[in-house]
């Protein structure tokens, strides 16, 4: 390509995008809509399933971008081993949607039921036992066992030897 060729696409781009930051040409989102998301009066969806997660912090060990925070709660007992004090927070300016926090979520992976963790949306509120869920017999591989015992936080062998 000549440089003729890309001094003439630089500068229609140049032109293209100040005639859109200018005149607001091409827009696609309604100035009302785009106010309250510049207010911040657009809700969020909800990414996170509270009560579904267990915990673990794998999804906030697994993600790339860091975009998972683990926030305290007031502790909960959910099995004879484990306590959950923490629930994962997405910060969607820094999620790329890779989806590793779902995947590698155990309650998804493991127990094969709806993840507690999707940086999309996890849609309405869905009611599941997690008490019952932890209680299904496992059906995984040594190697997927192995692989998601390195991302998850909590003491696996401590676990195993109760």
């Amino acid at each position: 390509m000549e440089i003729k060729s890309l001094a003439r696409i630089f500068l229609l781009g140049i032109y293209k995008n100040l005639e859109r930051i200018l005149f607001a040409s091409d827009r696609v989102t309604d100035l009302e809509l785009r106010k309250a998301i510049l207010e911040g009066k657009i809700k969020l969806p909800n990414t996170v399933i509270k009560e579904l997660c267990i915990g673990c912090e794998g999804c906030y060990n697994v993600c790339p971008t860091k975009a998972i925070t683990m926030e305290k709660i007031e502790p909960v007992k959910i099995s004879e081993y484990i306590i959950k004090d923490k629930v994962p927070k997405i910060d969607p300016k820094k999620c790329v949607y890779c989806l590793y926090c779902h995947d590698f979520c155990p309650v998804f992976s493991i127990f094969n039921e709806i993840s507690p963790i999707h940086p999309r949306d996890v849609g309405e509120y869905v009611e599941v036992d997690l008490s019952k869920i932890l209680k299904k017999k496992l059906e995984i591989s040594e190697e997927q066992l192995e692989r998601l015992s390195k991302i998850l936080s909590l003491n696996l062998g401590k676990l195993l030897r109760h």
